[in-house]
């Protein structure tokens, strides 16, 4: 996820593909118009948490975030096949005036589980080291609230009846709690080290928001199948496409940062320097 500098959309352009996929760059719904109907099964992905909005501590719903996030998820529907998958990592923000939380998220998800149609099937918590360090106005040494460890993710379908088969999970080491639970501490894979080994060696720190390519793979191996189309619209520097290369996915990733998406695309470009040796 790579957060907005401002509102609007630009022209989506392809940036790089594979035999399985495709690299854009531009407005996550331009990414999502660009797919034909019912042809995706999974749709994982990390909105901006506040849309393309400043939440502050008098409107802490902002139906402005739900409207936003509505429209979005009527596009989702178009591109899912009926009974696909739509994985949203969502979470509380700070107010942008006081340290309050808003909770825009979970207007938006009574607005679509309430009157959009939408089910909500489990939610999921990623035990998420990074955000430890990522000291803000409100969290951390010395300030008045404490940091955030844990992202949110919320599965969501048209329908409950999904193909999911939960035995996958096993193949995750889970270090917190049993493996078929919804607690989820899962680390870098071989594709994220070769990645921060090439960075270290151009003198430059892993991204700050990269989530671990074992991320979306839990999502991918739990709720797709070999073939399947799985997409990210706001795809940050391709952890999905990283994992749905590794388990032979067609995919469809976005993000509206240039700069994000060739890093992507360099990091898709290394996977398969290394797997051609």
């Amino acid at each position: 996820m790579t957060e907005p500098t401002e509102a609007g959309s630009t022209a989506l352009s392809t940036v790089h593909t594979t035999d399985h996929g495709t690299l854009t760059c531009g407005d996550a719904l331009d990414c999502l118009r660009s797919l034909p109907a019912d042809s995706v099964r999974l749709i994982v992905t990390a909105p901006w948490f506040q849309g393309p909005y400043v939440i502050d501590s008098t409107d802490p719903t902002s139906p402005r975030f739900g409207d936003w996030l509505v429209t979005f998820m009527e596009e989702c529907e178009r591109v899912l096949l009926p009974d696909g998958s739509v994985v949203l990592e969502l979470g509380c923000t700070w107010a942008a005036d006081r340290p309050v939380r808003t909770i825009q998220h979970y207007a938006a998800l009574s607005r679509l589980v309430g009157e959009h149609g939408w089910h909500l099937l489990q939610e999921l918590y990623y035990y998420n080291p990074q955000l430890m360090g990522a000291w803000d106005t409100w969290g951390g040494p010395g300030a008045s609230r404490l940091n955030d460890c844990v992202s949110n993710f919320y599965w969501l379908s048209r329908t409950p009846d999904v193909p999911v088969d939960t035995a996958r999970a096993l193949e995750f080491q889970n270090t917190l709690v049993n493996q078929s639970g919804n607690l989820l501490a899962l680390g870098d894979t071989y594709a994220d080290h070769l990645h921060m080994r090439q960075r270290a060696s151009e003198g430059k720190p892993p991204e700050p928001e990269r989530n671990p390519v074992s991320v979306p793979l839990y999502f991918i191996k739990l709720l797709t199948q070999p073939g399947d189309h799985v997409v990210d619209p706001f795809g940050g520097t391709g952890s999905m496409a990283i994992a749905a290369e590794l388990t032979r996915r067609h995919w469809t990733c976005n993000d509206l940062s240039r700069d994000a998406v060739d890093i992507a695309k360099d990091r898709l470009a290394l996977l398969d320097r290394h797997a051609a040796h």
